[in-house]
């Protein structure tokens, strides 16, 4: 079991210049009263207003932003030098350092807005770091470098582009079908040695797009990619009037990731093992983002089952930038932990399992070292009685790491909602049926708690609503089988042999309100509440309520992580003060500039989560 960290409060009960009371909309509606700021918000990608050509002043009135702020009608605004237009290949990395200096020697704070997706700022070092991947190429950014001396503000644009360094072929169309209420397209994809190891460029592999019938130039659309399972003969090809839909195909069996270099020609050595079938897949998206101004780039996301699960959580993190979240159901997280003969197919692909490249698989190794991957919101589902990728798939520690799937995302504060039952690799729960963790809830549709890949988010960790998944031992019910875990017989309900509840989840019933979303330079905010709609009680003891039916405890004591911050970014060490509703602190950012704010009370009416800077400038 987890214990929550509630060293990062260093303070409560603060003075605030502006109190928040009531319900959250008051405070929203007066920021959106405050003038003059250039911070963006919502989903704008943070760049807000117009940027400069050159440094000038700006913020000094800008309300809000302006309190506590000493105006000197001698200081000087900070200056930034200009480093011109820049430009980088995809694949190679771009390290621009900007110089920047104030005139009166005041200590400066400097944040770089409207970056590329995947891209970072090293605010301690002022280097905007970026590496583009193949499908970026083509594309440019305005970003706004803003510099702040405690009384003034300053900006720059400053321009970033992608080179088209790298052009795999194009999908080719074969045919064309129009269906009720959207249009399949039947692709060929040609591989090069991009796509395919040098001994298997010029494979052909079939896919599919179907495009949404649209009545106006102007909708935008959803795009989910779904990945099939292990030994499917044909690609993904069911279509939506309410989606772009892309069906890949992975007839080698390569977990959604590619394979040895080497191979046909050598033996695997798993040393150069080229992610070959992702790069396919994205090469489909990044053809449909291109071909259809009518496919939303901030509302992609990609969903599998079982191969596919475990492919849509690599290409989800591998690819974070382009995801507004991944569904990965009955997929194995650790691939060092698959059953033996898994283990041996893979190896003909990937090389020894004690390779580099496995490592590279494993998902908990992968959220801890990529931030990218971190700012992913994941929902995963796996089953107790599933003998084929059993429940250990969630709870049994990576070799690599020592870490559990759920440990990972609760410790590393990553989004998600987690769930298992009692159900197979495929057959749902005897007693609670499919689908039975929520009333149809979707983060890509609803209108409420949405998730796009350009918009912040909180994630939320270490619930005191969540259910107990067990530590992977067993409970004494089933043997231990190399192969099927702890799996006990599907329709005997109850027979699991792993510990834990029968059912439950991580995360269920807690919200957000992303329309409301506040994401300045200086503020941020986001409502929260524990939701509690339609639903029924639980079917017998021990078993957990269907639907969105709350079946916990008020209030739900639960740590908040912002996520996908596009401008509220921080400083490592650097303090925040928070409010929550009666409750108030401060906490620091951690070394990499996350923060968790801990032990808020959520009730299930809706309250604002406020986080402003203690201080503008580290003196």
């Amino acid at each position: 079991m987890h214990t929550r960290n509630t060293a990062a409060i260093i303070g409560i009960g603060m003075m605030w210049v502006a109190l928040v009371a009531g319900c959250y909309t008051g405070a929203v509606a007066q920021e959106a009263s405050e003038g003059g700021e250039i911070e963006g918000s919502g989903g704008s990608g943070g760049s807000g207003g117009a940027a400069g050509e050159s440094s000038g002043e700006v913020g000094e009135s800008s309300g809000g932003e302006s309190e506590g702020r000493m105006l000197d009608a001698g200081n000087q605004a900070p200056e930034i030098v200009d480093p011109g237009p820049q430009s980088v290949a995809e694949d190679e990395s771009l390290a621009l350092a900007l110089t920047v200096h104030d005139p009166d020697g005041d200590p400066l704070r400097v944040w770089a807005l409207g970056l590329p997706p995947g891209a970072s700022w090293d605010e301690p070092a002022r280097v905007l770091r970026f590496r583009p991947d193949f499908i970026q190429g083509g594309q440019q950014w305005t970003v706004t470098i803003v510099a702040d001396d405690g009384a003034r503000r300053s900006t720059l644009a400053v321009e970033v582009a992608a080179i088209d360094s790298i052009r795999p072929p194009e999908p080719e169309i074969l045919g064309v079908e129009e269906l009720d209420g959207f249009t399949r397209i039947t692709l060929s994809q040609i591989t090069d040695d991009y796509l395919a190891s040098p001994g298997n460029a010029g494979q052909e592999f079939a896919a599919f797009v179907m495009v949404p019938a649209f009545m106006d130039e102007a909708e935008r659309f959803p795009v989910r990619i779904g990945l099939h399972g292990i030994g499917t003969a044909t690609p993904p090809s069911s279509g939506s009037a309410s989606e772009f839909r892309i069906g890949p195909h992975d007839p080698d069996n390569t977990y959604w990731w590619g394979y040895d270099a080497g191979l046909p020609d050598a033996d695997p050595l798993g040393v150069d093992v080229p992610d070959y079938t992702q790069r396919r897949v994205m090469h489909l998206l990044g053809w449909v983002l291109e071909s259809y101004p009518q496919a939303d780039a901030g509302r992609v996301y990609v969903a599998g089952s079982s191969m596919g699960g475990a492919g849509a959580m690599t290409l989800g993190l591998w690819y974070a930038r382009h995801f507004a979240y991944l569904s990965a159901q009955l997929g194995q997280s650790v691939p060092r932990n698959h059953r033996p003969s898994r283990v041996a197919q893979l190896e003909g692909l990937w090389g020894p399992s004690d390779a580099p490249v496995w490592d590279s698989l494993d998902l908990t190794w992968v959220l801890a070292t990529s931030a990218e991957a971190r700012e992913q919101y994941m929902f995963v589902r796996h089953g107790k009685d599933d003998p084929t990728i059993h429940f250990g798939a969630a709870v049994l520690a990576s070799p690599r790491t020592g870490e559990r799937l759920y440990d990972a995302l609760q410790g590393l504060a990553v989004g998600h909602l987690a769930v298992w039952d009692e159900g197979a690799h495929g057959p749902a729960d005897p007693k609670l049926g499919a689908g039975w963790w929520d009333d149809g809830f979707s983060p890509i549709y609803d209108g409420t708690s949405f998730l796009r890949s350009d918009l912040a988010f909180p994630a939320f960790s270490l619930s005191s609503a969540d259910g107990d998944p067990g530590d992977g031992g067993g409970n004494g019910k089933q043997s231990w089988d190399v192969n099927a875990g702890y799996a006990g017989v599907l329709e005997v309900a109850g027979d699991t042999g792993w510990n834990g509840e029968i059912a439950g989840a991580l995360n269920r019933f807690l919200r957000w309100d992303a329309t409301a979303v506040v994401d300045t330079l200086d503020r941020f905010a986001v409502p929260l509440h524990v939701h509690d709609g339609d639903g029924e009680d639980a079917p017998a003891a021990g078993y957990p309520s269907r639907g969105d039916r709350f079946d916990g405890e008020l209030p739900v004591v639960v740590d908040v992580t912002p996520r996908r911050v596009q401008a509220f970014r921080l400083r490592p060490g650097e303090v925040v003060a928070w409010r929550f509703g009666a409750q108030s602190g401060e906490a620091i950012a951690n070394a990499t500039g996350e923060l968790t704010i801990p032990g808020l009370e959520l009730g299930l009416d809706w309250q604002l989560l406020e986080l402003r800077r203690v201080a503008i400038l580290v003196r």
